[in-house]
């Protein structure tokens, strides 16, 4: 995946403290562009962020920091839906 991949969500799950932190959640089935890829080595994690939706900035190691979504929760696309 890459910056302006088209990606379909196939996990639309989300734990109750994470959606304290979320206002908008992809939803599993439904399509996405991919504006940015965050790498999180600390927790060997990569999250996307995406065109459709943004989330107002959470604290993270004391600075604020737009929330990602584990890129595990995509797959990427062919063609554009």
């Amino acid at each position: 995946m890459k910056v302006g991949s088209f990606v379909e969500c196939i996990d639309g799950k989300f734990s109750s403290e994470q959606l304290t932190k979320l206002n908008k959640t992809p939803k599993e089935g439904d399509y996405y562009t991919i504006r940015d890829i965050v790498e999180y080595p600390e927790y060997n994690r990569v999250g996307v962020r995406l065109e459709e939706m943004s989330n107002p900035p959470i604290d993270r190691n004391g600075s604020p920091h737009e929330p990602s979504f584990g890129i595990f929760r995509f797959r990427e696309l062919e063609v554009s839906p």
